[in-house]
């Protein structure tokens, strides 16, 4: 079983990067065109360091959502972090003796940024170099990736949405959590995923729109006892109108199929016919029935049909709600979502359930990381300012880069563990969100609460379900963060979170998770930043029980 102690020695960025090279291949290309004509024409990118607005940097003013204009641009930086741990290696209880030691890190990285007619996609990776005074001489790295982005191949007919994600994930939810990245602990592991999906778009004789799309994604985790993931899917949608003015029409299909190095492969189709009906222009109301067939609980693959009901309001411009429920092979399953914002807050309300065989990444649970929380809570609050869903999701980063910049939380610092699922889950995901913003305070709350329950008939997956004997976890947690300006450069930061894990089945477990940050980040340049964080953290469960105290000092500089 490959484990965090030996995980960074044995990666090799040619496995890491099969996809994700792709995509850099696609950016860096076309951004390269986009350079050299801008130097043929005379113009200038803008520098992405300069702020503009009254309003504070870490509370989005000036450019870190703003939506500015710019064409492309590259930002390199370096990150050094030195932290002090009294556990490096997590030990407690009856399981080890708590050893304490210094761990420095070394993070080069670079983020790009291309708005172009045809691409819009934001490129950010880092490496980072860990070196450890206890045990002495040991040293490993980690990558760090998150990319996104939709290449216009055709004019409006022809596009290629790319991403990639590389992140640290804990194995287990019943195993050791670790209160962040440089803690040695054999129950994380890096997992790699990458999506490529072309697909085109039209309208058929002015009557109907139509799209056809390919997904294909792979997910690798470094750790024998999670299954890699292989998903293929054809999606196609048409849409149509009446008619009678406020009735439209729409028929979706899709084809899945997941492939899995341990069990056998799933497959499933989905055919849903259904209609719309808009009562007043702030208000609809859909109906839809069809069949779905899919071989998840059983060997051979079983019809059900289906049905459901739902309705769309917005009563204001600042207001959504919407909720369908529908009858499923597993029961029924249903989407609700409600969101507010404030003059100076908003609120998210999202309550799914539905069948889970998304790679790794995303069939756990939780919310992952600070970066993850923060760009949720951006993406709401900056709603509104963007139609293109790429621009958001650009702005949404940018602004929460400025959040974990400002704050000094680091970004890949975990909210709420998640767990590696490599099988088909019924899966029921609830989460609020709150974020209060004053004239020198940024208060965000995150609430969540989940429950996967397993129902692939294939006990080969060596997951939580198998392993632990559980037939379904449940995790809930909350996360406080309150930043508060000191001044004009500096910026103080308080984080408290707390979550459980418990399975049931044929032996119950449970586990408990408590971290409280505290700290202070200052502007030390106009491209450098420096913070210096303690953190207590604290893990009840049966096996290895730990308490950890840590100090981080982190300077960053950006080129």
């Amino acid at each position: 079983m490959a484990t965090a102690t030996n995980m960074g020695k044995n990666m090799k960025l040619e496995r890491l990067f099969p996809a994700a090279r792709l995509a850099a291949i696609l950016t860096a290309s076309f951004c390269a065109q986009q350079i050299q004509a801008q130097q043929m024409s005379g113009s200038v990118l803008t520098d992405s360091s300069s702020t503009t607005g009254s309003q504070p940097a870490f509370l989005g003013g000036g450019n870190l959502g703003s939506g500015e204009a710019r064409a492309f641009s590259i930002k390199p930086r370096i990150t050094l972090s030195e932290t002090w741990s009294d556990n490096v290696s997590l030990n407690g209880g009856s399981t080890g003796t708590k050893e304490s030691g210094f761990i420095t890190e070394l993070a080069p990285g670079v983020r790009i940024d291309a708005t172009t007619a045809r691409l819009k996609a934001y490129f950010d990776y880092s490496l980072r170099g860990q070196f450890y005074s206890t045990p002495s001489g040991y040293s490993r790295t980690q990558n760090q990736l998150n990319t996104f982005g939709t290449l216009e191949a055709l004019s409006n007919w022809l596009y290629v949405d790319f991403s990639g994600i590389i992140a640290q994930q804990a194995i287990s939810a019943f195993g050791t959590q670790s209160p962040g990245s440089a803690n040695i602990n054999s129950n994380t592991t890096e997992t790699s995923t990458y999506r490529l999906s072309p697909y085109i778009r039209g309208q058929l004789a002015g009557a109907a729109e139509y799209l056809l799309r390919y997904n294909y994604s792979t997910t690798h985790a470094n750790a024998s006892i999670a299954s890699d993931v292989d998903l293929t899917e054809w999606v196609g949608q048409l849409r149509g109108s009446t008619p009678f003015q406020s009735l439209r029409w729409a028929l979706d299909a899709s084809q899945q199929t997941a492939e899995y190095s341990y069990g056998r492969k799933t497959d499933s189709d989905r055919l849903t016919a259904s209609a719309t009906y808009t009562v007043v222009p702030q208000f609809r109301v859909t109906f839809s029935g069809g069949q779905e067939a899919n071989n998840y609980a059983s060997a051979d693959k079983e019809s059900h049909t289906t049905h459901g009901y739902g309705f769309d309001w917005n009563p204001t411009e600042r207001t959504q709600i919407s909720a369908f429920r529908d009858k499923r092979f597993f029961g029924n399953g249903h989407r609700y979502t409600f969101s507010h914002r404030f003059p100076l807050s908003s609120v998210s309300y999202s309550d799914t359930k539905d069948v889970s065989i998304l790679p790794n990444q995303f069939t756990s649970v939780g919310m992952g990381t600070v970066f993850d929380l923060f760009k949720q809570i951006c993406r709401q609050q900056l709603n509104s300012q963007f139609s293109d869903p790429i621009q958001l999701d650009i702005a949404a980063n940018n602004r929460a880069s400025g959040l974990s910049t400002a704050t000094g939380i680091s970004a890949s610092t975990p909210v709420t563990s998640s767990f590696l699922s490599s099988r088909a889950t019924i899966q029921r995901r609830q989460q609020l969100a709150l974020a209060i913003q004053g004239v020198r305070n940024t208060l965000t709350i995150m609430f969540n609460r989940s429950e996967s329950d397993s129902i692939l008939a294939s006990d080969s997956i060596r997951d939580d379900f198998y392993q632990n004997s559980v037939n379904s976890i449940k995790q809930r947690g909350i996360t406080i963060s309150l930043a508060h300006q000191l001044s004009g450069q500096t910026t103080a930061n308080l984080t408290a979170s707390r979550q459980e894990s418990t399975g049931t089945g044929t032996t119950a477990l449970k586990a408990t998770t408590m971290l409280y940050q505290g700290g202070i980040s200052t502007k030390l340049g106009p491209k450098t930043t420096g913070s210096l964080n303690v953190r207590h953290s604290k893990f009840d469960s049966s096996t290895n029980p730990y308490t950890e105290n840590a100090v981080i000092g982190m300077l960053s500089v950006l080129f």
